[in-house]
């Protein structure tokens, strides 16, 4: 189930940084970064769950099922901290970009995040 989670994290993540319609270099070192503060798994299998979500973005038809898997699975505070990486992706680029901001608070909203936690995340990363 953990590597359920691994895997659903890393498609959240790269939509994230595909919603400006450019994933830079800087937001996939991003990505690889917040896996890997998040998990156990070491560095070469994140770069490959990575890689594998990359390239697996334009097949996906929904992300309702990450969705499911991530309100089943996560405690609140796990999905501030998925919330606050997001944020840490969509600034990667130096640009949290309108596309950016739209889908991390409709994937907020979907998380069942509270709105103050979700403004208090970005908040976070743009004042660090």
């Amino acid at each position: 189930m953990q590597a359920d989670i691994e895997r659903v994290s890393a498609s959240l993540l790269v939509e994230i940084a595909r919603s400006d319609h450019q994933l830079e270099p800087v937001e996939i070192e991003s990505i690889v970064t917040a896996l890997q503060r998040s998990s156990t798994l070491p560095d070469e299998e994140i770069k490959t769950l990575v890689d594998t979500a990359i390239a697996e973005a334009d097949n996906a038809v929904s992300l309702h099922e990450h969705v499911r898997l991530i309100n089943e699975q996560f405690e609140q505070e796990q999905k501030v901290v998925l919330i606050e990486q997001m944020w840490r992706v969509a600034a990667a680029d130096g640009d949290i970009d309108h596309y950016e901001d739209y889908t991390i608070r409709k994937l907020s909203d979907l998380l069942h995040v509270r709105h103050s936690a979700f403004i208090q995340a970005k908040l976070r990363v743009i004042e660090s």
